[in-house]
């Protein structure tokens, strides 16, 4: 009776955890089905396939890094004066496989960061690597990875090589010369060749006095940003205001 442990250690050896987990409840099935042993075999390695595709889009959504998960139907459109239809073509992915930018402008707290998460969630359905940085981590790292001659090999390898680059909360704060260079570099890397979104709460007019006043190099950004994009504004009150007046904590 050592068939169990010789049985268990196959699909083991060949990396099928599906097969491993499934194949007592799906013979089960089958036997109650009266179903064929070539359709036994058809349902077990179906099963084996799911489980695989499971395990892909879950890696991708540890690799993406959410801070917190949101979906488009949790997206309040009633309360926002976004163009849902610009939403919902964003949705398609398309503007992924073409290397486009997507920038949602907006005040604080109208939905800029749930939106770009939503997209994010649904980019890893598809199992697109993506990547998500405040701008604030973002340029965290990129001083560091410059301060230790390994710059171009992180650009290289953590952002060239997302299909999907979010940066949020661009606008907050104020860049100096070193960092508002290094940020030039990294979308001058993905121009035309990966898409970004980034979320600011500034418009384009204000965009020089965060990138330390520098006008030519706050052109040559934008301009690669603008370039293929698609612009979302996100207006309306802010979604943590209203939560705060239904609580009563400030007035109405």
């Amino acid at each position: 009776m050592g068939s169990t442990s010789q049985t268990n250690g196959l699909p083991l050896e060949l990396k099928l955890a599906g097969v491993l987990r499934g194949y007592q409840a799906i013979a089960d099935e089958c036997a109650k089905d009266n179903v064929s042993y070539t359709d036994y075999l058809k349902r077990l390695l179906n099963y084996e396939l799911e489980c695989r595709a499971h395990n892909g889009r879950q890696t991708v959504l540890k690799m993406a890094g959410f801070p917190t998960l949101k979906t488009l139907e949790m997206f309040d459109f009633k309360e926002s004066a976004v163009n849902k239809a610009q939403i919902t073509e964003l949705a398609t992915l398309r503007f992924i496989t073409n290397a486009e930018n997507v920038i949602l402008l907006g005040s604080s707290g109208t939905g800029k960061t749930h939106l770009a998460i939503s997209l994010r969630y649904l980019a890893t359905q598809q199992r697109y690597r993506v990547r998500f940085f405040t701008a604030a981590d973002l340029l965290l790292q990129l001083e560091v990875a410059s301060s230790q001659n390994r710059f171009e090999q992180y650009l290289s390898k953590v952002i060239a090589g997302s299909r999907l680059l979010i940066i949020d909360e661009f606008g907050y704060v104020k860049l100096n010369e070193t960092q508002a260079n290094l940020l030039f570099q990294l979308v001058n890397k993905r121009y035309e060749t990966g898409a970004i979104i980034i979320t600011s709460n500034l418009i384009f007019t204000k965009w020089q006095e965060v990138l330390n006043n520098d006008e030519a190099l706050t052109a040559a950004i934008l301009d690669r940003l603008i370039h293929h994009s698609h612009i979302i504004n996100v207006q309306g009150e802010s979604y943590r205001l209203k939560q705060k007046r239904k609580a009563g904590i400030i007035p109405v």
